[in-house]
């Protein structure tokens, strides 16, 4: 999923997100792999009067029934003003063992 908060975020809103994105995950029963702050950019066309957006990415593995939950949660979110939550249709498998040689 990749987010945009308003462009009067800092650092530490940006963080605080993160952690509100990630507790939202872990009660849908999901699991984050990873995290990533993209920082401030320059938006392509103005969004709820903003010129520029703090862009926040995170990885997560989570039920698809329970994805619908965790989007209305973000809807709901009022500092987000775009979101793109993107599903994988062909998840990488991790192999358990060591190959045999």
């Amino acid at each position: 999923m990749v987010w945009i908060l308003g462009g009067d975020v800092d650092e530490e809103q940006g963080a605080e997100s993160i952690e509100k994105i990630t507790s939202l995950v872990a009660d849908a029963g999901g699991e984050v792999t990873g995290t990533d702050i993209w920082g401030k950019r320059a938006l392509a066309y103005p969004i709820k009067k903003n010129s520029e957006g703090y862009y926040l990415q995170a990885n997560f593995e989570i039920d698809g029934p329970q994805a619908q939950d965790f989007e209305r949660a973000i809807y709901a979110d009022q500092s987000i003003i775009r979101h793109l939550l993107v599903r994988d249709e062909n998840p990488v498998a991790v192999a358990d063992e060591e190959p045999e040689e």
